[in-house]
C-alpha cells in the first residue's frame, strides 16, 4: 500500500470495545498457503523520517511511512478467481467500504484516488477491545460480506484479496492499531521504536515469517510476454504448440537488491538445457519481471514435458528457487 496513506475515510477511531487478552494472537488474514501462493512483501515502516525507509529486519522492503504488512498473491487472474480474507481476531466490525474497482491504475485515476482519500480501498476495520484495530485494505471490488457493528470470529470470511485504492499489484494490506500507535505483528512494537528490535511476534501460526525475496509468479509463452497483460489477470496456457515460432519462460519477483543473482533455465524433455539467462541486479526492485526464450527455426521443439527454474541468489548466502513447468503438443 502506498505511502502516507489516509486509511479509509474509515478514520480510524478508538472505541472501547471488548475487553481482549494483552497478548493478542493474529491468524494469517487470508486464505492460502504462505510461501507457496501468498507471501508478505511488504512490511511496517519503522523509521518515521521523511524519506526514510526501514523494516523490523533494517532492509528496506517497506515504502516511506507504510503501516501495515502487504500478503501478495500471484496474479491478477488469481485475484478473479477468489483468495478470501479472514479476520485476524474476534471483535465488532466497525466500519467498511465496497464497490471500488480493481482494475490496473493509471496515474489520473491514483490522482483522483487520493483526492478522494480512498487510498485503502475496499476495506473492513474491525475493533478487538483494549485500543486494539486491526483494517484490511484493497479488498477486491463487491466482495465485503461483513456489515458495521457485526460481531465476527477469527478465522470468519470477510471479503476477497483485490486491487482497489493505491494498489499496483493483487494484495491484502492488513494494519494493526493499538492505543493509538501503529503496531507491526511480526515484532509487537510501535513503528516508532526503530529496526533491530523484538517484543514478541503477534502471530499465532509460527509459520508467518519475513520473506526476504520472493518468487511469486511464472510460465510459459509462445512469443515475448506482455507483462501489462499478464498484471491485467492474462492466464498462462496450459500447453504450448510444437510449431509455434518461439518458446519463452517468464518469471516475477518481489524484493530483489542491489547484488543479487537471478538464473532462468529451461530444459527439453531430455533434460537438456534449452535456454538460460543470468542478471545480476544493479538496484533495488520491488517487483520484476525477466524472460528467456529462444525462436524456433534452427531448434525445433519436441513434444513433451518442458521444466524451467527460476532462481535468486543473494550475497549473504540467502537462495530462493522456484519450478515450473509446461507441455509441447
Amino acid at each position: 500500500m502506498s505511502n502516507k496513506l489516509v486509511y479509509l475515510t474509515l478514520i480510524i477511531i478508538f472505541f472501547p470495545a471488548l475487553a481482549y487478552a494483552q497478548d493478542p494472537k493474529f491468524i494469517l488474514p487470508l486464505g492460502c498457503d504462505l510461501g507457496q501462493d501468498c507471501w508478505p512483501v511488504k512490511y511496517v515502516d519503522v523509521d518515521t523520517k521523511d524519506g526514510a525507509l526501514q523494516d523490523f529486519k533494517c532492509t528496506e522492503k517497506t515504502s516511506d511511512g507504510h503501516k501495515g504488512t502487504d500478503f501478495a498473491i500471484p496474479s491478477a487472474y488469481k485475484m478473479k478467481r477468489g483468495v478470501d480474507v479472514f479476520a485476524a481476531l474476534d471483535g465488532k466490525v466497525l466500519r467498511i467500504r465496497d464497490g471500488e474497482n480493481d482494475y490496473v491504475k493509471s496515474k489520473e485515476d491514483l490522482e483522483s484516488i487520493q483526492e478522494a482519500r480512498k487510498e485503502c480501498g475496499n476495506a473492513v476495520l474491525i475493533d478487538h477491545g483494549n485500543g486494539l484495530q486491526t483494517i484490511y485494505c484493497h479488498l477486491k471490488q463487491d466482495s465485503v460480506v461483513v456489515q458495521p457493528k457485526q460481531e465476527v470470529r477469527q478465522g470468519q470470511k470477510i471479503g476477497q484479496v483485490g486491487q482497489s485504492g493505491m494498489a499496483e499489484f493483487p494484495h491484502l494490506h492488513f494494519g494493526v492499531h493499538w492505543e493509538g500507535g501503529i503496531v507491526d505483528p511480526f515484532t509487537g512494537l510501535l513503528n516508532t521504536d526503530g529496526c533491530g528490535k523484538m517484543k514478541h511476534s503477534m502471530w499465532k501460526d509460527e509459520a508467518v515469517l519475513y520473506e526476504p525475496v520472493v518468487i511469486f509468479d511464472g510460465g510459459f509463452r509462445s512469443k515475448v510476454p506482455d507483462f501489462e497483460a499478464i498484471k491485467r489477470g492474462e492466464e498462462n496456457p496450459e500447453e504450448i504448440s510444437i510449431s509455434s515460432a518461439a518458446f519463452v519462460f517468464w518469471a516475477g519477483f518481489y524484493n530483489l537488491e542491489e547484488g543479487d543473482q537471478v538464473a532462468l533455465q529451461v530444459f527439453d524433455p531430455d533434460g537438456k538445457l534449452f535456454v538460460e539467462r543470468h542478471e545480476t541486479l544493479e538496484k533495488n526492485r520491488a517487483r520484476q519481471f525477466y524472460f528467456a526464450g529462444r525462436k524456433i527455426g534452427n531448434v525445433q521443439l519436441m513434444k513433451g514435458t518442458y521444466t524451467a527454474t527460476a532462481t535468486v541468489k543473494q550475497k549473504g548466502g540467502f537462495s530462493k528457487e522456484k519450478k515450473f513447468s509446461v507441455g509441447v503438443r
